[in-house]
């Protein structure tokens, strides 16, 4: 009970100060100023009568609902009781952690706020991310002694959202390929799908491409895809859609996502290279194909564009084996697979140039490879050009063009001029996105 009634007087005695200091900065650090108690009309005195509520909808939540109840029971022997928003009645006391359907907070991607309203205390997120963030800077104010006022208002509102790369003057559309790492092959050091889908939601607040060819858009990212797309349009006003997640009843691997306020597909479809079987190698989902849509803009439907997004073969893997190789059993020749796809990539883009003629054709996609590939082996589908290479020679290039090492790029035939090239390995230097750097150009087309 001491505990408790310690934890009530450092949320009382400062109702004033955060109206006095204002937001907490981006480092979560809380200015200490001296601040006099004043009446409140929200009192946590009977901690254990509260409630902890996450939403249903992110299966990040449930952890993160563990984390703030494992800390305040750590700090003041006090368990409160965790339920999901969907499974419950709303209680007298509770403290809302995200979108739970007790409150419409419509908070964006990458920022949270704490808000105390109508007897609730609300960790408003705009995803699992954000909420992390919230959660660990509650900690830091209530159990390190710090104060917190509880009167009615919103106290530390923070964006974790800074960084912006605008589209160039004159761009007809910004072409983005974003290999997104699929949960399967995340290793421990990567964050559930949910939780990253939130930083690359703010990367399409940040930079707002306009067609992003994507790999390894698994099953969980599709679910996660369509979470933050949805919030991107009610919270930002920017309408995000995904094109061809699944293909024969399979979820695709190459799928696109498209700025659907800006420009509409006429056609798309799936050419799946033929030495890959998905049952062959035990998946059941399609990964090593091209995925192809033709886009119209919206405001002049005769301005049309067409792009294909791939994903080639890894070096350890094998069409006639049942699995892939690893270690000593790894082959030596690594472009082995890498030459049919680069072989059928040819035949797909020299046909499709033959047959759209008239509108640029770009093609996205991680290659597994270099660009020494490309460069020293010549690129053979009729006038197709490595965009990154010419945009570096016309000085084009934003500052981190790919080295060789990278396996990402965007190709190009057609009519158009390159603006500018660059790329972006995460959103604010988080570094929790994926394994590859986004690559972008944006083009005009004459």
């Amino acid at each position: 009970m001491k505990k408790i009634c310690m934890f009530c007087m450092t949320l009382l005695s400062v109702a004033c100060l955060m109206h006095m200091t204002g937001c907490a900065q981006d480092t979560g650090t809380i200015s200490a100023t001296q601040a006099t108690a004043i009446p409140t009309q929200f009192c946590l005195e009977d901690l254990d009568r509260y409630v902890i509520v996450y939403p249903g909808n992110n299966p990040d939540y449930l952890a993160l609902a563990n984390r703030l109840a494992d800390q305040i029971f750590e700090k003041y022997d006090v368990f409160l009781q965790i339920v999901c928003d969907a499974d419950t009645s709303p209680a007298e006391c509770e403290i809302l952690l995200g979108d739970t359907n007790r409150h419409n907070q419509n908070t964006k991607v990458m920022e949270y706020s704490v808000t105390v309203a109508d007897g609730k205390f609300q960790i408003n997120a705009g995803g699992s991310f954000s909420a992390e963030k919230a959660i660990d800077l509650l900690c830091q104010v209530l159990f390190n002694g710090q104060p917190f006022a509880v009167d009615n208002g919103t106290y530390y509102e923070t964006s974790l959202l800074t960084t912006v790369q605008s589209v160039m003057d004159g761009s007809t559309a910004r072409i983005m390929s974003a290999n997104i790492l699929a949960d399967a092959f995340a290793d421990e050091s990567y964050r559930s799908a949910f939780y990253r889908a939130e930083i690359f939601a703010g990367m399409l607040v940040s930079y707002t491409p306009d067609v992003l060819g994507l790999q390894e858009a698994d099953e969980n990212w599709n679910r996660a895809l369509a979470y933050y797309l949805a919030k991107l349009q009610n919270a930002h006003g920017i309408a995000y859609s995904q094109l061809l997640s699944t293909y024969e009843n399979k979820t695709n691997y190459t799928s696109f996502v498209y700025r659907s306020d800006r420009f509409q597909p006429e056609d798309s479809g799936v050419h799946v290279f033929g030495w890959w079987t998905d049952s062959t190698f035990g998946h059941n989902y399609h990964m090593r194909n091209i995925s192809w849509a033709q886009f119209s803009a919206l405001e002049n439907p005769q301005s049309r564009f067409l792009v294909a997004n791939t994903h080639w073969s890894y070096r350890t893997e094998h069409a006639d084996g049942h699995h892939y190789l690893t270690g000593s059993d790894a082959p030596i020749a690594a472009d082995e697979l890498r030459m049919q796809c680069k072989e059928e990539t040819d035949r797909f883009l020299s046909s499709v140039r033959q047959s759209h003629p008239q509108i640029p054709i770009l093609l996205t996609g991680d290659f597994n490879t270099s660009l020494s590939f490309f460069t020293e082996g010549g690129w053979t589908p009729a006038d197709f050009s490595i965009i990154s290479e010419a945009a570096r020679s016309s000085g084009k290039a934003l500052s981190l063009v790919p080295a060789s090492g990278h396996f990402d790029h965007i190709f190009g035939a057609g009519n158009y001029t390159i603006l500018c090239y660059g790329q972006v390995k995460d959103v604010n230097e988080h570094h929790l996105l994926t394994d590859h750097p986004f690559v972008y150009t944006d083009l005009m087309f004459n």
